[in-house]
């Protein structure tokens, strides 16, 4: 108490009239490489929560790749897909123990997808289409904690308006599976940065690990995770590479297992001409490319140390892999969609940041930004137009019609007859095998002695007898996509021979995508004719 009688206030009024320590201001609310806990001030701003953000992306990819899922047949890699699902476990282990071990993960789940729900077009392309879904709102979602939710918006709609994601979106593969998991990783590499905590670096170890699972050539963004955790983190540098060497380990156990294993190789060149082609060749055309690079460009240039970790997810894998071609060539379009994401985001923050540096009052900031950046995104979709219209083309281009085959060979099969192939021999067998997987009457395979199943491969073990193989089968059905010239190519020479002996082409026809088809009646003394 005071000597006026009244209560001693002066200590506490000196503490309370002491200045607050200062608080360190967003004065940029568009700037990358938000704080901690940004995000609730920035709904705020906004007007954008996750969910907001996530949705538009999500639902404009369903839509673009539902409206193609069942219109084309079934290709060529895709039958691949079908092969390995509709095994039983014990064929599905010998398969994965001569060829595509890498790819186990994905003919597992699609072993237990098929067995579900059928192996008709749709439902096969069906993981694929909401695996990219999935990645076009996760994106939004990176794009949100990276740089604003306008950037992550106009990132995965610019992701979603892509030719090459309806591509990939509708193709029994595992490639939008792993566009999925490089964005699931960093998501939950930015959620162990974002906690002091060491219990959230589990769910990026294993992210990382189904990154490389999905496709072993994925794992090269582990670079750009790098990157990353330098740039928002690089006191935990350590603590990343502690993490990231969890997973390294299966993964270099699968790669010694798939080391000497048959693979389906690359249809590619291993010329500079390649690499530069890249871009074109991903995004499906020249037009394209250079839209969205332009737009990732200025990305680059405005998107400070986050634009170059994306540029570094986007470059870096085609490089290093260009690089080792000599060495193992895996350098072809459809191993380098996982990037993809990487680049549309990069588009975006070109997009918002130019339109963040526009002149005006800091509360327009984000208007602008949306409004720039759906007028980007319309604008890459309509100069995609063309490349989409060769995507509801069947067969698309380049793919043989194996579905009209097979319609030409049940409308002539009689019981009995026997089946050969030239040309690529195991992609024929597999998707005219998938084209006649419900005809019980379907011809015999005349050159094969084990079957795939048994054998663990695509083909089985072929028969080195002709004569015995082929004795009591008069008619034979040519399946071949060798030249017109030189139509049982890929055969060996002692089958070939035997056939052009003892059988007479009866008939034949062409398809689309360099196939033929033709009935060889026999026409050997032995036969009685």
């Amino acid at each position: 108490m005071s000597e006026s009688g009244f209560p001693d206030n002066t200590v506490r009024l000196r503490v309370i009239s002491q200045p607050r320590p200062e608080q360190p201001a967003d004065t940029d609310p568009g700037a990358p490489g938000p704080a901690r806990g940004r995000g609730r001030d920035e709904q705020g701003r906004t007007g954008m929560g996750p969910g907001a953000t996530m949705l538009p992306p999500a639902l404009v990819m369903l839509g673009l790749g539902a409206y193609n899922l069942a219109t084309t047949q079934v290709r060529q890699d895709e039958s691949a897909t079908w092969w390995a699902a509709h095994l039983s476990w014990t064929d599905l282990g010998r398969l994965l123990d001569n060829t595509d071990v890498v790819l186990a993960p994905y003919y597992v789940l699609m072993h237990l997808w098929v067995s579900l729900v059928g192996a008709d077009p749709a439902p096969l392309r069906l993981p694929s289409l909401v695996a990219m879904a999935a990645t076009a709102g996760l994106l939004a979602l990176l794009g949100r904690r990276m740089f604003d939710a306008p950037t992550g918006l106009v990132g995965g709609l610019v992701f979603a308006v892509l030719p090459v994601t309806t591509r990939y979106a509708t193709d029994a593969r595992p490639y939008a599976m792993s566009a999925l998991a490089v964005v699931v990783a960093a998501l939950l590499l930015y959620r162990a940065l974002d906690h002091e905590g060491a219990d959230r670096w589990g769910g990026y170890a294993l992210g990382m690990l189904f990154t490389g699972l999905f496709h072993p050539v994925a794992a090269t963004v582990v670079v750009a995770y790098f990157v990353l955790t330098v740039i928002n983190e690089r006191q935990r540098v350590g603590a990343w590479f502690a993490v990231t060497l969890v997973p390294v380990a299966p993964l270099l156990a699968v790669l010694v297992l798939a080391r000497g294993q048959n693979h389906q190789d690359p249809q590619s060149g291993t010329g500079i001409d390649t690499l530069l082609h890249l871009p074109q060749d991903l995004l499906g055309s020249a037009k394209v490319a250079a839209a969205v690079g332009v737009l990732a460009l200025l990305g680059v240039l405005l998107g400070r140390k986050t634009g170059l970790a994306l540029l570094v997810w986007v470059a870096l894998p085609p490089l290093a892999l260009f690089g080792l071609r000599s060495y193992v060539n895996l350098f072809t379009p459809s191993y380098f969609v996982f990037t993809l994401p990487a680049l549309a985001l990069l588009a975006g923050a070109g997009v918002c940041g130019l339109a963040r540096a526009l002149p005006g009052r800091d509360r327009g900031v984000p208007t602008r930004q949306l409004v720039a950046g759906l007028v980007a995104a319309a604008a890459v979709a309509v100069v995609s137009l063309p490349a989409f219209r060769p995507l509801s083309v069947d067969p698309q281009a380049g793919q043989p019609d194996y579905e009209s085959a097979a319609s030409y060979m049940l409308g002539q099969q009689e019981a009995g007859d026997g089946i050969v192939y030239g040309g690529d021999q195991a992609a024929s067998m597999r998707a005219l095998a998938y084209q006649l997987r419900d005809d019980v009457s379907r011809p015999s395979e005349v050159y094969v002695v084990v079957s795939p199943q048994q054998d663990g491969t695509y083909t089985g073990q072929p028969c080195s007898a002709p004569v015995v193989c082929s004795e009591g089968v008069k008619r034979i059905w040519l399946v071949t996509t060798a030249s017109t010239a030189a139509p049982y190519a890929g055969m060996t020479k002692v089958e070939a021979t035997y056939l052009q002996a003892n059988y007479k082409v009866t008939g034949a026809r062409k398809f689309a995508g360099e196939l033929q088809v033709a009935l060889l009646r026999r026409v050997s003394a032995k036969s009685g004719e």
